[in-house]
């Protein structure tokens, strides 16, 4: 049965145009302000965005890559979103035809590095060092968390951010790894998006960033063969999914305010209009109640993270 599903999800790979079938980031909503993403360079010169700027809408292939660090010829974005400590984010993407994503097999993970005195603006994103924040994989009834994506547009996977971490700028950085080719080493197609924001002061005294054996690189974090990136049962409905990378921070594993068994729940958070350059107006929208459960699971490790799915209409 499994080798039937691999060979079925192969064939109807092949069938979905070349565009479709890749993305981009298309927004970021943090505590309700949307910041529209900009589309894959040359389009849009000029604009200001908080999300850093792509080239291409096509996948990163391979682990050593350069571009694994925040996409494809990722450039640094001329604006810094507010965010505080134990801010709600969610990350909205589009496939290359500004529909709805279309993958819906594989893990999602958040990462932050601190971009240092310099600022977000000007910080060459090959020197941050990474921490992962959260990680959804698989759902406890079945499904991956990423197919939460393909229901709409505006369709949204969402995390908190630690609370106890210092304020500054800082990117955070997105990425979904689709697995429907990841059967072979080398085949799995990563999506990395990064985000820049600036923290309020945070809300706990102490507040140090992560150090030593939680903090990583891009490339350096993977490698092509690593469990979770080379998964050959990956349409295995009993697979237990190993996430690739490090584990989630201590800080933001001990975080109170979500649920301690990883499932949880949130109110939507009402997304705020955008002019078309990105910039956030004063308008807004009520939002509808999230479709689908909440929580995380179906990985090897235990994860408090957040999971919310918004459509606007």
């Amino acid at each position: 049965m499994f080798s039937k599903l691999a060979t079925l999800a192969l064939a109807l790979a092949s069938f979905v145009p070349l565009a479709a079938a890749h993305g981009t980031m298309s927004a970021v909503v943090i505590d309700g302000k949307r910041y529209d993403g900009p589309l894959p360079a040359p389009d849009e010169p000029g604009k200001d965005f908080a999300i850093r700027q792509v080239n291409s809408v096509n996948p990163v292939k391979g682990t050593d890559n350069p571009d694994i660090n925040c996409g494809h010829n990722a450039q640094k974005a001329t604006l810094v979103a507010d965010a505080a400590a134990g801010s709600t984010v969610q990350f909205i993407w589009r496939n290359g035809e500004r529909g709805s994503w279309v993958h819906n097999t594989g893990p999602v993970m958040t990462y932050m590095a601190a971009c240092g005195d310099q600022g977000c603006t000007t910080f060459d994103s090959a020197n941050a060092q990474f921490f992962k924040i959260s990680e959804l994989g698989k759902k406890p009834e079945g499904g991956w968390y990423m197919a939460d994506l393909t229901t709409s547009t505006d369709a949204s996977l969402s995390v908190t951010l630690p609370e106890n971490l210092p304020a500054g700028e800082y990117l955070l950085r997105h990425e979904l790894i689709a697995m429907q080719l990841g059967m072979s080493p080398g085949g799995a197609e990563f999506y990395p998006a990064c985000v820049q924001i600036r923290l309020s002061a945070p809300t706990r005294n102490g507040a140090a960033l992560p150090s030593g054996n939680e903090v990583t690189t891009f490339p350096g974090a993977y490698k092509d063969t690593d469990p979770g990136i080379y998964t050959p049962n990956i349409y295995e409905p009993t697979l237990n999914y190993v996430f690739p990378g490090p584990p989630v921070v201590a800080l933001a594993a001990a975080d109170p305010s979500t649920d301690p068994s990883g499932s949880g729940s949130d109110t939507p958070t009402t997304p705020t209009n955008t002019e078309s350059d990105g910039t956030p107006s004063s308008s807004s929208t009520e939002a509808p109640a999230p479709t689908g459960g909440s929580g995380c699971g179906g990985g090897s490790r235990s994860r408090k993270t957040k999971r919310r799915v918004v459509k606007r209409v």
